[in-house]
């Protein structure tokens, strides 16, 4: 039995069209559903920051919400808590995408809003001033965070002085370099129609192409911009770090990983869901389960447009030498290097990750965002070609891209130990 069925990605499959000031129009029409999801994606991230911008992206994010024309600080929020509907965004080294659910009759206030905060965004001092507190704030949480402070620290070694590297948040002396004139900048550069795509989704009536060209078929584009395209070049020289939060011993692994739309990035899904998803996982198994080094573990891998990393993480149990844990750890990505998964464990994996799949896009706002990142940083039925690929892998497959990308060679490792002097810090022991 084919553990991926592929008619579960019609779901992020519809009809598409480019206006003709160059937005990408995506409708996806559920019959039954009350309510539309209009999210726009703008191919625009922290990647695209110029030298000391970092943080910039994401600070435009944030103050789409502060004002523009139609709509003064705080009426987007008002507007849509009135009409019973939510919204929310996101910013990634990649992308920057927004998102509006609002009941049947009401989903064209989201066209009205994104229309007239795309031409322009009023960028008030005061608005500005408010909003970098705000990101100073989040900062800071990042920074107490064991688990996101060690994320990004290890991060900043594979991928070096490339936006991959920094934080999306970007850094408090960058952020407060930043004012209106910088946010305009970026704004003008990247939030044009050709350079969005525009996914509504659910119970859509008859005419809703017709509806979105009325009202953002009229936007203006720019001036042509490039895509920041330079991939990243890992940089494994530094291959250990420890930090000091918290008052568990913390393990993260990381290995520079394919492009998202290579074959091999596919296969080293799957040795990762090999090692570490679910209870009948070799690392799970071994060393959650039976032997218990690890509280729990999990591995994964980020899909950057121009490459990621692939990931191991553990929290050890109470009393276990952190070394213990990264050997062991290390024993299982080993074995399955040269111990291909028998048919069982290679079919289990498979319908792990489409049943996690099929899941998350339960929803329509998932389905919307989805099909939104498709088309604008990798292409029309990305999911699905990514999908046909996984049924279609093989063990020797799985074993090779497990041998090439998680190798000793391409290692980082990130220890986030307790602070010393601690009672568990006493017990742990070093990790170097």
């Amino acid at each position: 039995m084919n553990p991926v069925d592929l008619r579960a990605f019609d779901r992020v499959a519809g009809r598409a069209e480019t206006l003709d000031n160059g937005l990408r129009v995506v409708l996806l029409p559920q019959n039954g559903a009350e309510s539309i999801v209009v999210a726009l994606c703008y191919r625009a991230g922290s990647r695209d920051e110029e030298p000391g911008e970092g943080g910039l992206a994401h600070f435009l994010e944030h103050m789409m919400f502060k004002g523009s024309a139609a709509y003064e600080p705080g009426a987007i929020d008002r507007l849509t808590q009135g009409l019973g509907g939510t919204n929310n965004a996101f910013t990634s080294h990649d992308a920057t995408l927004y998102h509006f659910q609002f009941e049947g009759g009401s989903w064209q206030e989201a066209l009205r809003i994104e229309s007239d905060r795309m031409r322009g965004l009023s960028l008030l001092p005061a608005e500005v001033e408010l909003e970098r507190e705000v990101i100073l704030e989040e900062i800071r949480m990042v920074e107490d965070d064991p688990w996101d402070a060690l994320e990004q620290a290890v991060a900043g070694r594979i991928f070096g002085e490339h936006p991959y590297g920094r934080s999306v948040l970007g850094t408090r002396e960058s952020l407060r370099a930043l004012d209106a004139g910088a946010l305009h900048s970026f704004h003008c550069r990247h939030y044009r129609p050709d350079r969005a795509v525009l996914v509504c989704a659910g119970g859509l009536p008859p005419d809703a192409m017709e509806k979105i060209d009325a009202t953002l078929g009229s936007v203006a584009t720019g001036p042509d911009t490039r895509d920041a395209d330079q991939r990243p070049d890992p940089r494994t020289q530094f291959r250990r770090i420890e930090l000091r939060r918290g008052e568990t011993p913390r393990l993260l692994v990381v290995h520079p990983a394919p492009l998202p739309d290579d074959p091999a990035y596919v296969h080293l899904r799957l040795a990762l869901a090999v090692l570490c998803s679910g209870r009948s996982s070799r690392v799970q198994r071994d060393l959650v389960e039976e032997d218990p080094l690890a509280l729990w573990a999990s591995a994964a891998v980020t899909g950057h447009r121009l490459g990621g990393m692939a990931t191991l993480s553990a929290e050890a149990a109470p009393g276990v030498h952190p070394e213990r844990l990264e050997e062991e750890l290390y024993v299982r990505v080993e074995d399955l290097s040269s111990r291909p998964p028998a048919r069982e464990e290679l079919e289990r994996a498979k319908r792990m990750l489409f049943a996690d799949w099929v899941f998350m896009h339960e929803p329509i706002a998932e389905r919307a965002m989805t099909a939104a990142l498709e088309h604008a940083l990798f292409s029309p039925g990305f999911s699905r070609d990514s999908f046909r690929a996984l049924a279609d892998a093989t063990a020797s497959d799985v074993a090779g891209a497990c041998a090439v990308w998680l190798s000793a060679e391409t290692r980082v490792v990130g220890w986030s130990l307790p602070v010393a002097g601690s009672a568990s810090a006493g017990r742990q022991g070093h990790a170097d």
